[in-house]
């Protein structure tokens, strides 16, 4: 798919704000409402927009920091532990990576007992071997861009 101004500013727009209306998007590139309704539809079909969705805020519902778990497994196992982490209610990304670990999850974490149950969780899976666990605290900022350009 060629991807020019118009479909630029539609994710743009959308990506500040998804609940903005094509008919405001329009206004701005000056064209009209049905062009963008058809753009967005293009995008998505052609999956350069795969959802929409909202930012939550993790320390107002209970989140007091987020953990970088570092796993190691067995390596034809990745592929399959990374599906089972993934879907982990808390875990907010997860990904096969190389170095000195296998995957890499992040999580936002409720407490200290929490980030014990989460590695026991990873730990008790088949094919791990181990789990290491690094924090942040003090700030926690989730972009609502995730990983755009």
């Amino acid at each position: 798919m060629k991807f020019d101004k118009i479909d630029n500013t539609i994710i743009e727009s959308l990506k500040v704000d998804a609940r903005t209306s094509f008919r405001e998007i329009a206004r701005k590139l000056k064209i009209s409402p049905d062009t963008v309704s058809n753009r967005f539809e293009k995008l998505q079909k052609e999956r350069i927009i795969i959802g929409s969705t909202i930012v939550i805020d993790p320390s107002k519902i209970g989140y007091s920091f987020i953990a970088r778990l570092g796993i190691k497994v067995k390596p034809t196992y990745s592929s399959q532990i990374l599906d089972k982490i993934i879907t982990i209610p808390s875990v907010i990304v997860a990904s096969k990576i190389v170095g000195i670990y296998d995957l890499m999850a992040i999580s936002v974490v409720k407490n200290f007992h929490h980030l014990c149950e989460l590695r026991d969780t990873i730990l008790e899976m088949p094919y791990v071997e181990s789990v290491e666990i690094g924090m942040w605290i003090k700030t926690m900022e989730l972009s609502p861009n995730y990983f755009l350009i």
